[in-house]
């Protein structure tokens, strides 16, 4: 008979030698995982004491913080089977809410199909917020036709994060859950808890990714993102932009290439390269080093692939072009080198728009003038509306539009500076002019696009063409709608694009209803509007 292996469980799941160490093995001390017990010695029986285990790993995990004698002990919260079993051991979370925070805050029913909720099996009021902010946020994958999803590994991540080294992404979730309820509840309260939670998340993630030897995992990774967008809606300082983009680059850098080899890290790549190439078109950042090999790695037949490798020749043509625009103006250039180079940009965007005749990417065009009357808020802006198969595809468009919009803006620029670099009566100068215009009627007709795209992303019409009654309430996608339009919408409405003025316009409009459905208005106020 083979010997029963005496390791701990996760050891033996692996099938890797455990140094059966005491409490915890030295192999889940160094995952940052809680060791899940032992075979029970005499009877060779596997002891249930993994909920032990947890408590005893929290425990330690935050004795070195002192106590709040106003705030209610910590409850678990990655399970509801845990809620009617009694813990031997107790522990203070500073995320939690204090007896005063809990007196100022008005919660809807949780669960919206039953008259009343029996108070053992209602969830923490913590865990209703973050509840909320998920379903508000995260979009799940529908078929192998549908989008990816954006976040939406989040929920499961969110559910391990009761353990030491982890704390910092359930911080970071609670920092942004608490800010979007404070902007419906208008409580500057919630707010300060939030920003708390976030200051202990920015801790917990240094700490996290300052132990020796340690790579960055998924629960590093999804922290970075989270922050990002909680400093996009939430915070004011600019120093603070494109900060967490940078560590989102360094993390990728640390991770490696094998991190796209499995669903759930090409997810947290796709998700943190997008961000990462957005800073880099719209702040002209350092191209990410070592993505081009690991995109090299990835099939084109598959769009979400295709869509990631255009946007990075786009930003590397981007680049190409603002080099090409300083010599002009150091006169280290010439109008022959400018005309080749433009060509090749526009040879480039033909080649990658071309995945728009793929199925999976199709839209529908609608007339407004052909559909029901719209909310007189929410009014569509444009003569016409596309029609996408969810809120992610609309995206992908517009995010594909934005960075063709920033290349064509950028080659207006060096075309710009090359006419007036000129000699007169260069033959080549008419030439230039007529490409401004050509590139011009292209901003404006990716602007124009962009637009249509508003009343699906912030819900006003869904995907079949119905457009939401708003007297039986909100649109349950204004908040990740209205986020995911900010970046192509600041675009349009730069005074730098080459944006009609009814565009500039309409961009204010949009981005006015992004501050107001996202919480940005309220907490950032003024300064939202840049």
């Amino acid at each position: 008979m083979s010997r029963l292996s005496r390791g701990c469980l996760r050891c033996r799941q692996r099938h890797v030698k455990c140094d059966e160490g005491k409490p915890s093995c030295q192999r889940c001390i160094k995952r940052n995982e809680v060791c899940e017990g032992y075979r029970d010695e005499s009877t060779i029986v596997f002891r249930y004491e993994t909920k032990k285990v947890i408590e005893r790993g929290n425990v330690t995990a935050f004795s070195s913080r002192p106590a709040v004698s106003t705030q209610r002990p910590r409850r678990k919260s990655w399970s509801s089977e845990d809620a009617s079993s009694q813990a031997s051991t107790t522990f203070i979370d500073p995320s939690d809410f204090t007896k005063e925070e809990l007196a100022g805050l008005n919660l809807p029913k949780p669960f919206p199909w039953v008259k009343t909720t029996p108070a053992h099996l209602r969830p923490s009021p913590e865990n209703e917020l973050v509840d909320r902010f998920l379903d508000k946020y995260v979009i799940y994958p529908c078929s192998e036709s549908s989008s990816p999803g954006f976040l939406e590994h989040l929920p499961c991540l969110f559910k391990d994060v009761n353990v030491k080294g982890r704390f910092a992404l359930r911080w970071a979730v609670r920092a942004a859950a608490y800010a979007d309820c404070s902007t419906a509840q208008e409580s500057e309260a919630l707010a300060n808890k939030a920003f708390h939670c976030y200051g202990m998340s920015l801790s917990a993630l240094g700490d996290s990714l300052s132990a020796a030897g340690k790579v960055p995992d998924d629960y590093d990774l999804m922290t970075t993102v989270m922050l990002d967008i909680f400093e996009t809606l939430f915070t004011d300082n600019p120093a603070m932009r494109g900060a967490h983009a940078q560590g989102m680059a360094q993390i990728l850098r640390l991770r490696g290439p094998d991190q796209i080899y499995n669903p759930r890290g090409w997810s947290l790549f796709r998700l943190a390269h997008h961000r990462i190439q957005k800073q880099q078109l719209a702040y002209n950042r350092k191209f990410l080093d070592g993505s081009e090999e690991w995109l090299g790695q990835l099939d084109d037949a598959v769009p979400s692939v295709s869509l990631e490798k255009d946007a990075a020749r786009i930003g590397q043509t981007c680049q190409r072009a603002r080099n090409l625009q300083e010599a002009l103006v150091n006169g280290n250039s010439s109008t022959s080198e400018v005309l080749n180079m433009v060509h090749e940009p526009v040879q480039l965007d033909k080649e990658v728009v071309s995945w728009w005749e793929k199925r999976e990417w199709s839209y529908k065009t609608l007339n407004v003038s052909d559909l029901p009357e719209f909310d007189v808020s929410v009014r569509p802006l444009t003569k016409t509306i596309q029609l996408h198969g969810d809120l992610w595809m609309a995206y992908e468009w517009n995010y594909h539009r934005a960075a063709r919009l920033i290349a064509y803006q950028q080659l207006v620029r060096c075309l710009a500076t090359t006419i007036e670099k000129a000699n007169s009566g260069d033959p080549a100068t008419e030439s230039m002019r007529i490409l401004v215009e050509q590139f011009t009627d292209t901003i404006r007709m990716l602007a124009e696009e962009v637009l249509s795209t508003v009343p699906q992303s912030f819900g006003d019409i869904d995907h079949l063409g119905h457009v939401h009654n708003h007297r039986t309430g909100p649109p349950r996608c204004r908040g990740i709608g209205g986020y995911l339009l900010l970046w192509p919408i600041r675009i349009i409405k730069s005074e730098e694009c080459s944006t009609t003025e009814e565009q500039q316009r309409s961009g204010q409009i949009v981005l006015d209803r992004i501050r107001e459905y996202t919480g940005m208005k309220l907490h950032l106020g003024s300064l939202s509007s840049v």
